[in-house]
């Protein structure tokens, strides 16, 4: 691993588009409704997740969107959105309706960091685009709007499809030997969003998003809530993007 130095002095400029992908932040209500519509074919169509309101509109959608910037990926040939995130700053968060992550986790550990925390949430890339290229498109332009907001950490929660509290348990167990935050980065999820129960004698496959958060460097935060409403087991997870290495931004 190579040396460590802060976020804002190493990463500089936008990653160019190429002849197949462009990304850029939504600015139309049609944008946004794009975005949407490729979240519910991921999650609630591919993944068989997801909220069961979505299928009478064929949208993933919630309060939060309007609150928050999307980021998309748009297939330049075709003009298709095969890619998004959601976004938002701490200031933002607490100028409106908070975090998403808030719904889950008590986030109370972060106070003091708040105006240096970026939530990132709703990621997802269409099967037929989902290759490095997008991917690393994405992160970057995610980085880069990090820094442009002064954000030192990235937040957020990623997802085991899952209803099962013992798979999530298991993967936490197995997680927590490599990949555990700081014990002043470290949550506990709200008391009704609770895997209770043990550990299932094995741990399912680490959901390959998740695995690539920890690539870069990122860290679970806790034990995992589990979602009912959206069909998911979450796990926090957390960026400091001061620990980001020179070989994970040149890869970026």
């Amino acid at each position: 691993m190579g040396p460590t130095v802060p976020y804002a002095e190493r990463l500089l400029g936008r990653k160019p588009a190429t002849n197949m992908y462009q990304c850029r932040l939504a600015e139309t209500e049609q944008e946004m409704r794009a975005a949407q519509a490729l979240r519910f074919l991921v999650f609630n169509i591919e993944m068989n997740e997801g909220l069961e309101e979505s299928y009478r509109t064929l949208l993933d959608q919630d309060p939060f969107d309007a609150y928050c910037d999307h980021l998309l990926v748009e297939h330049v040939p075709t003009g298709e959105i095969v890619g998004t995130y959601r976004m938002q700053t701490g200031h933002n968060a607490a100028s409106n309706i908070g975090y998403y992550s808030e719904l889950e986790f008590d986030l109370s550990t972060f106070d003091s960091v708040r105006n240096q925390v970026m939530e990132c949430g709703r990621a997802c890339v269409l099967k037929k685009h989902r290759n490095f290229r997008v991917l690393s498109l994405l992160w970057h332009n995610v980085l880069q709007y990090a820094k442009s907001h002064n954000c030192r950490y990235l937040l957020g929660c990623s997802s085991l499809t899952s209803q099962n509290p013992a798979d999530g348990l298991a993967m936490y167990e197995s997680m927590k030997v490599h990949f555990l935050a700081e014990p002043a980065f470290r949550v506990k999820p709200l008391p009704e969003m609770e895997c209770e129960g043990s550990p299932a004698a094995q741990p399912p496959r680490t959901p390959k998003l998740l695995a690539a958060y920890f690539s870069l460097g990122c860290k679970v935060c806790g034990p995992p809530a589990i979602d009912r409403e959206f069909g998911t087991i979450d796990f926090l997870t957390l960026l400091d993007m001061n620990e980001l290495t020179q070989p994970v931004l040149k890869s970026l």
